[in-house]
């Protein structure tokens, strides 16, 4: 399997490297963006490992997700790629998910 990012996804990575470099360190940053992509990586294996993404049931493009430290990968599969549509912050409001998928 292939992993690609969408546009948006790349984007919310970019902001959550921004946020802890700034609040935290640009170690704890970089600690913190390493963790997501190594879960990331294990997509390539494994792309059926995440569970169904229920806040995006309704798009039927059978969303699923995987958690990493306080973050939710959301991708979809489709042929021979992982799209990594999201990266979310869990301590959101889940409902945001669907605003931000659409």
């Amino acid at each position: 399997m292939q992993i690609e990012f969408t546009d948006f996804a790349k984007a919310e990575f970019r902001k959550i490297h921004e946020y802890y470099t700034e609040v935290a360190s640009p170690e704890i940053a970089s600690k913190i963006i390493g963790k997501i992509i190594d879960d990331i990586q294990l997509l390539e294996r494994f792309p059926s490992a995440g569970a169904k993404e229920h806040q995006l049931a309704g798009l039927g493009r059978e969303h699923k997700n995987i958690i990493s430290g306080n973050y939710k990968v959301i991708y979809r599969i489709k042929n021979e790629t992982v799209f990594i549509t999201d990266i979310f912050n869990c301590s959101q409001n889940p409902k945001k998910i669907a605003r931000r998928n659409k």
